[in-house]
């Protein structure tokens, strides 16, 4: 007889018995992004424009979009290895590259001259079309490998022992693209490469629909595996944008409380116009920031124009499939309802499953026991006071998430005492909370 092993860790089950479950986060957010400038084929975390801005110069779209409700970006840079760094190179004295391959470095620039600052050394400027960047002073080629370092433009290397010598707005040459359409093998990559990394929402940068399927299964596959909880966020084909059975469709065929569809487009209220799929990248940014006691419904959106403002027959077919669109409140737009793509319910589903903020509460306590089960794996005793500890642990948590409003009152935490070997089982009981989105009044005239 075999002994069945499995990978230590902590496993919740999620039993559909209350009413009503809740959730909202403040958290990651995964962008899939091209562009001529940064690491690529890395995942990169930007908590702040600083971080952004030294990752991505404040270039992509898609990036700032979705850090627009204050959620950390996870950048990913995709390239097909094609990419090469700009760089300037003086034979035999010094190298000067690049910091990230692609053609942007092609626009920078650098002067080399006597220091003012500095007597006796020289003075490095980085330059582009905007002016000067960046200035180091030096005394030899070791002392600005030295200094380069800390550079967010360039990087220096020595390659001899010749002086270095004055240059005057020497242009950097030979960056190269790695830049090209992607292909489903490209996002194969890709969901490969950040399977292992934490996030909340994933923004997918496709329109394609076996993409958009093949990200789904990525998605639910993370779930049921490796027990790491995500949304995904998706849009459409632009030439859709204005066809509400295109949204919908698209809604019914993903059919997931882990997938949220964005039928929201037109002209930014930063003078830009996206498609759905672009501001599907603000969306799971704001679903990823948005804190465990509120609801995306009725947030402004900072939309200018929509592409098409939908009528209220097109607004119901929305909200029955679960198709997430921003609708005219007055001077400005707002969520209709924030809403998943889970219409029919299926298994340990429920219909209030259908809400984000619902969802989203699960996910992240389901989320949080997880990173407790890993805190205390291999360091409790299998028996009543180990339990007791992961018990008070869990216990004081969950107190917080009350506190928060993510919980209703009267949440138990409870050990089984079922211990046997390795395994311990335990049983958690709460109601997330919902926001309240329709207000039935009877009026009563006397």
């Amino acid at each position: 007889m075999s002994i069945n092993r499995e990978r230590p860790g902590v496993t919740v089950e999620l039993i559909a018995k209350a009413q009503e479950r809740v959730e909202p986060k403040s958290g990651v957010v995964l962008v899939p992004y091209q562009s001529e400038w940064g690491s690529p084929n890395t995942a990169i975390k930007m908590a702040g424009y600083e971080e952004r801005y030294k990752e991505t110069l404040a270039l992509v779209d898609t990036v700032e979009l979705a850090a627009a409700g204050g959620a950390t970006v996870l950048g990913y840079r995709v390239t097909n290895g094609n990419e090469v760094s700009a760089k300037y190179v003086q034979a035999n004295a010094i190298e000067i590259a690049a910091l990230y391959p692609g053609t942007y470095g092609n626009n920078l620039r650098v002067t080399i001259a006597a220091s003012s600052a500095d007597p006796g050394k020289k003075e490095l400027q980085v330059k582009d079309e905007t002016g000067v960047l960046e200035k180091f002073s030096f005394a030899d080629a070791d002392e600005l490998v030295k200094k380069t370092a800390l550079s967010n433009y360039v990087r220096a290397k020595k390659l001899g022992t010749d002086t270095v010598t004055d240059a005057t707005d020497a242009q950097f040459t030979g960056g190269m693209t790695g830049t090209a359409p992607l292909t489903s093998a490209d996002f194969t990559k890709i969901f490969n490469a950040v399977s292992g990394s934490d996030f909340d929402t994933l923004y997918l940068p496709s329109d394609d629909a076996a993409v958009q399927a093949a990200a789904k299964q990525f998605i639910s596959d993370r779930r049921a595996l490796s027990k790491k909880l995500s949304t995904l966020v998706i849009g459409g084909k632009e030439a859709d944008d204005l066809d509400m059975t295109r949204h919908t469709e698209r809604s019914v065929s993903m059919n997931a409380r882990y997938v949220v569809n964005s039928a929201i487009a037109g002209e930014h209220n930063n003078g830009k116009t996206y498609n759905s799929v672009q501001w599907a990248a603000w969306v799971a940014g704001m679903i990823a920031a948005t804190p465990a006691d509120q609801s995306l419904t009725a947030i402004v959106v900072p939309l200018k124009k929509a592409a098409k403002d939908w009528g209220h027959t097109e607004i119901l077919n929305a909200l029955s499939t679960g198709t997430l669109l921003a609708t005219r409140d007055g001077d400005v737009y707002i969520i209709e309802s924030a809403v998943n793509t889970l219409s029919t319910i299926g298994p340990n589903e429920r219909e209030d499953y259908g809400k984000i903020r619902v969802s989203m509460t699960i996910d992240q306590i389901m989320n949080d026991l997880m990173a407790a089960g890993k805190k205390y794996k291999g360091k409790l005793d299998n028996n009543d006071l180990g339990g007791a500890v992961f018990v008070g642990a869990v216990k004081a948590y969950l107190n917080v998430r009350e506190q928060q409003g993510a919980i209703d009152t009267g949440w138990t935490f409870t050990d089984k005492k079922n211990g046997v070997g390795d395994r311990r089982s335990f049983l958690l009981s709460a109601k997330p909370l919902d926001a309240i989105e329709n207000f039935d009044v009877d009026w009563e005239v006397l």
